[in-house]
């Protein structure tokens, strides 16, 4: 009888990430992502950061996983924008931004992904794809001032190992 293991081939153990928050924003329980924060707007609505770490198939690329995200943006009216490259902290990211309008507002949504480097990893667990995907979330009136803050944080994503 096979034997599943957490870290194993089919799932190994996530990357270091780290993150730059301004003053006054609060780390939150992270539940099933690598970290989560949050902090307030320029109007008094949150600003979300979330970053997680995906395992895929071989050759399943940062961009197969913005597009998985985009497709499953389902709400009425919703805006996916054309995926972008963008390179921070040294890593080439796949970006994509997504809006939709809410009873309190509209919210933009943009997602980062990026390969993980597997090439420290010996055996089996080079059979999958590692990539991390961070999430933020801006919403409201203040939207514009508020995702150029989202902006700044992404901006300061590292990611253990090399890109």
């Amino acid at each position: 009888m096979p034997v599943l293991a957490f870290p194993g081939p089919a799932a190994p153990s996530p990357p270091s990430v780290t993150v730059e928050v301004p003053d006054g924003w609060d780390c939150v329980p992270a539940g099933s992502d690598l970290l989560r924060a949050r902090g307030t707007g320029a109007g008094g609505e949150p600003v979300e950061v979330t970053v997680r770490s995906h395992t895929g198939p071989v050759g399943y690329a940062a961009s197969d996983l913005v597009d998985a995200l985009a497709d499953g943006a389902s709400r009425p009216g919703t805006e996916v924008e054309p995926s972008f490259v963008v390179e921070i902290g040294g890593r080439e990211w796949v970006a994509r931004n997504i809006s939709w309008d809410e009873s309190t507002g509209p919210v933009v949504e943009v997602h980062l992904a990026a390969s993980v480097d597997a090439s420290s990893v010996e055996g089996p667990a080079a059979d999958v794809s590692r990539l991390v995907v961070a999430t933020g979330r801006v919403r409201g009136a203040t939207l514009d001032a508020d995702y150029d803050v989202l902006q700044s944080v992404l901006e300061t994503l590292v990611v253990g190992g090399a890109g």
